[in-house]
């Protein structure tokens, strides 16, 4: 049939892998104005790939989302391609509304479509088998991530790979920032801050 993982087999590909443009349900949150019909037009590679988004919310029972957009499908030039997005929602218990997308392919709710190189509509992560990249990540690639995470969080990006434990924001509580310390530990940064502080 061609396309997106025609004769694809072995090791699930990721999203980044494939270079998948993503469009996630809070971007379009603003748009969602219950009885209205909105249009926007989202860009990606620079401005080259153009999408015309259509949020139609005029009828309750009936709302979704229309997407227009050439393929990414090489073979077939600059064929354009209109799918048509059910969206649902559902209550959290905080009130309010949380929108879904129900992916075309599988009917599942999902909070992101992606259209991978090669790919005709924008579907969800599953229904194009797309993996995660942690999945990809050896055990001292997943421990570098998780503890530069949590130094992204107490210090911001400019240390964020540093390798020595961060001070306490003055914003952050003590049993909060003790918690966070202890996250950090358990993603492996506990070895390389007691060699550093030997060498101190």
């Amino acid at each position: 049939m061609g396309g997106f993982g025609s004769g694809r087999h072995g090791n699930t590909v990721t999203a980044e892998a494939t270079a998948s443009y993503v469009i996630s349900i809070s971007s379009l949150a603003p748009e969602f104005q219950q009885g209205r019909c909105v249009t926007c037009v989202a860009h990606f590679e620079r401005g080259k790939f153009p999408i015309l988004i259509t949020v139609d919310l005029t009828t309750e029972w009936n709302c979704f989302v229309e997407l227009i957009h050439k393929t990414r499908d090489y073979r077939e030039g600059d064929r354009i391609v209109i799918g048509r997005v059910a969206l649902a929602w559902t209550v959290p218990t905080y009130g309010g509304r949380r929108w879904w997308f129900l992916c075309p392919r599988t009917g599942c709710r999902t909070t992101k479509l992606f259209l991978p190189n090669g790919g005709w509509h924008f579907l969800s992560r599953q229904a194009y088998r797309l993996g995660y990249a942690s999945q990809r990540e050896n055990r001292r690639s997943y421990r570098e991530r998780r503890t530069a995470a949590v130094n992204r969080l107490l210090v911001g990006e400019g240390r964020s790979t540093s390798n020595i434990v961060p001070p306490k924001p003055e914003w952050m509580r003590s049993r909060t920032y003790a918690r966070w310390i202890e996250r950090r530990e358990r993603a492996g940064g506990k070895a390389s801050d007691r060699r550093l502080g030997r060498l101190s």
